[in-house]
Formats: structure tokens, sequence, C-alpha cells
């Protein structure tokens, strides 16, 4: 059966094995099983959007109830607080291994979940008594990394501009760019808003007119072909908004730059 990249990213880090008691035997040794936890909270892109929040919730617990396996606990905080309390020796809870987990952690959600995190890790538990005091530890921790930096950019936008530039023709629109990436339409709409500073439709355009510009300097196809290329049926349609976008009819552009 055929692994997915997540499957090989969890193979890459392999968190202790948990065990039924608190105490676990290894040959004739007795080692003390321990708890530590951490707190992840999701840097919100867009705080208007409470579903947005959820659905974020949702996919950053999926990945890391698969990556943590079961070797931890992860749970649901607030919408934007996930806890995790991992199982282990005291060895495999040092604060060197529980900083190699941070990295890991959020460079996976980074990656398949497309979010920024901030991630505290909370003290030794020698029992869930401890619980509280190690879960405010790691929250103490978060909260005084302070707001993250903002982002430039996000990984749905710059995924939907690489898809743009390979194919700007015919049926190219917001639902079906969004549909490629698995992601709501409208949440696409307000992330292209957000970082471009400009609407989804108006960059189409203008990486459509940018093409066109290309294909009139650098062959020879008729200005018809061209249109329907770049996603445009009606040439008229085509004539009035490459006028627009270069304050030249296609064919002025063409003697003037070619």
């Amino acid at each position: 059966m055929a692994m997915n990249t997540l499957t090989i990213e969890k193979m890459a880090y392999r968190p202790p094995l948990p065990q039924t008691s608190d105490v676990a035997e290894s040959g004739e040794e007795h080692i003390r099983r321990l708890q530590r936890s951490m707190i992840v909270r999701i840097a919100e892109v867009d705080p208007n959007s409470a579903a947005n929040v959820e659905l974020d919730q949702f996919a950053v617990i999926n990945i890391m109830e698969d990556l943590i396996g079961k070797a931890g606990t992860v749970f649901g905080v607030d919408k934007s607080t996930i806890g995790l309390v991992l199982y282990g020796a005291k060895k495999e809870l040092t604060d060197e291994a529980m900083s190699r987990l941070e990295t890991f952690l959020g460079s996976c959600l980074a990656k398949y979940a497309k979010v920024q995190v901030r991630i505290g890790i909370g003290g030794l538990m020698h029992s869930f008594l401890d619980l509280n005091k190690s879960l405010a530890a790691a929250l103490d921790e978060v909260n005084r990394q302070g707001s993250p930096k903002e982002p430039e950019t996000h990984p749905f936008v710059e995924e939907a501009k690489t898809l743009l530039l390979r194919n700007c023709g015919d049926g190219v629109c917001l639902k079906a760019i969004a549909k490629q990436l698995y992601v709501n339409s409208a949440y696409l709409g307000r992330l292209f808003k957000n970082f471009e500073s400009i609407t989804f439709n108006d960059y189409l355009v203008e990486v459509r007119m940018e093409k066109a510009k290309e294909l009139l300097m650098t062959t020879d196809k008729r200005i018809y072909e061209i249109a329907r290329e770049v996603g445009y049926r009606q040439l008229d349609w085509f004539y009035k908004k490459f006028k627009e976008y270069t304050g030249y009819s296609a064919k002025e552009y063409k003697t003037n730059h070619a």
C-alpha cells in the first residue's frame, strides 16, 4: 500500500510508546512512566470567521492524533487551542526531546493544515493530578510568546497562484481553483483579498493579460487564438479587458512591443 506524505513524516519522528500502567517492565528494569503536556494555539487568519477557526482546529487535531498515535492524548481546549499529553519515561520527555517535537509539530501543521501555531511546553507530570499545573505552565508559555509575526502570504494563496500560472484558460475560476486545493471557495477568496490586497478575479485578469502580452510579443498567433488561450471565448470582451489593462489595443501592443 502506498504511503502518503504525512505517513512518511510520521515515520521520521517516533514518539515514545505508552504503557498501560505507571510502571513498565523492560527486562529486569523498572521504568517509571511519566507524562508531559503541550498547548498548541492556532493563529487566526480571519478572526471574523468562526467557521474557519473550527475547520482549522478539526484539521490540527486530526493531524496531531495521526502523528502522535498511542504515545499521547490530543484534546480541544477551546476553538483555537489544543492540548496534548504525552506518555513516556523521563529520558523520553526531556526539554530537548520536547523541543524537537515542538519543531516537528509546527512544521507538519504548517505544511498539511496550512496554519501557523504557537506551542507551549508544560512540566513533567508524575500523575494526572498534576495535569492542570502542567497545562497552565504550557499555556503561560504560549501567552508569553505574544502574537506570531503576521505571515506575508498564505500557502493556499501561493498554491493558487502557481495553478493560475500553469493554466489561466477557459473554465478557470475561484471555485475551480478552490476545488483543486480542497478548500472552501469563499475562504480562498478572503485569503486572496487579505494577502494580495486584490480580489481573486482581478488577480486572474492580471495573469491572463500578462500571458496575452507575452504571447503577442513572442509568437505569431492570431489575436483570437491568444484570447482563447488565456480564457476569453468572446473576442470583444478580450479586447475590452486588454485595452483597460495596457492602454493599447492588442494590435497596437503587438506593433509597438514586438
